[in-house]
């Protein structure tokens, strides 16, 4: 549930099971609970789901990722909405975290904003004088798949060396069992809680990532010369193991002029801007 001012209350969360139909059910299950807990407080606008990867025209399914077979052409928002008597908006993940970030995260909004979104992948969203770029698949394309390094590892989309197959949660995590011998299934939080406890493999990891990205960012900040940078999702929760190796390989390869006009932060809202921007079509209303 997410008010006025940016604030979120009644969180929940449900795994993510491979299958649509189960998917949605367990997910109406959450917003009912959402719902319930809300009630004493204003009635909500509506319900905003925000999802990874391109989107019809329409907005209404996930048209296409990857990473997300089992959830492509699915017609989630008409599922959802025979559960509902609420306006429902699809988003793509990497805009609503960019809306949230752009809304909530300046003291002065930048002309320019480019906000990348780390997680389970790399979602790239900008605004220009606080419009979303839309220009492919509903979106500003897939930077997540910039390649900085052709000998890099195949990605799910089929490339080799997209930043996305390297900085990912499952490839960290991947990495990270390789190199200790850890068994069982190990999530990127717990690569993170490794190198807070001064585990070498687990810190050499998240740099190896930061370095990645600052890469694509430089990249990016030769094409589209952002006014601000803002990292957010999952990997923005390493804090400093991913920032100061970002900042440092971007400057290693970043022209003098993306150097001087581009600033680089951590997101304000860290992994809560998707689920706040989630929310971000019923703002003006």
């Amino acid at each position: 549930m997410l008010d006025g001012e940016g604030r979120l209350s009644c969180l929940d969360s449900i795994p993510t099971a491979p299958d649509g139909d189960q998917f949605v059910s367990s997910l109406c299950g959450l917003i009912k609970r959402t719902l319930g807990a809300a009630a004493a407080e204003a009635p909500p606008r509506g319900i905003g789901i925000a999802v990874a990867g391109f989107v019809n025209a329409q907005r209404t399914y996930l048209d296409y990722n990857p990473n997300l077979p089992w959830l492509e052409r699915f017609p989630l928002k008409d599922r959802i909405a025979q559960q509902f008597a609420l306006p429902i908006e699809l988003e793509i993940d990497s805009n609503a975290a960019c809306m949230a970030e752009y809304r909530f995260g300046f003291n002065e909004t930048p002309e320019r904003f480019l906000c990348l979104t780390a997680g389970t992948g790399l979602g790239v969203g900008m605004t220009v004088k606080g419009e979303l770029l839309r220009f492919s698949h509903g979106c500003m394309g897939d930077p997540g798949h910039l390649i900085v390094d052709r000998n890099g590892p195949v990605c799910s989309c089929g490339g080799r060396g997209c930043v996305e197959a390297i900085i990912s949660a499952p490839m960290l995590a991947k990495r990270y069992q390789t190199a200790t011998g850890a068994g069982g299934s190990l999530s990127l939080r717990e690569v993170i809680s490794a190198a807070e406890s001064g585990d070498y493999n687990a810190i050499a990891i998240l740099r190896d990532a930061g370095s990645a990205l600052g890469v694509a960012v430089a990249s990016l900040a030769h094409i589209f010369f952002p006014d601000e940078v803002a990292i957010a999702g999952g990997l923005s929760s390493a804090g400093d193991f991913v920032m100061n190796p970002l900042r440092e390989s971007f400057r290693a390869v970043a022209s003098e002029r993306a150097r001087s006009e581009t600033k680089i932060s951590r997101a304000f809202l860290g992994p809560n801007a998707t689920l706040i921007g989630a929310a971000w079509p019923f703002w003006k209303e």
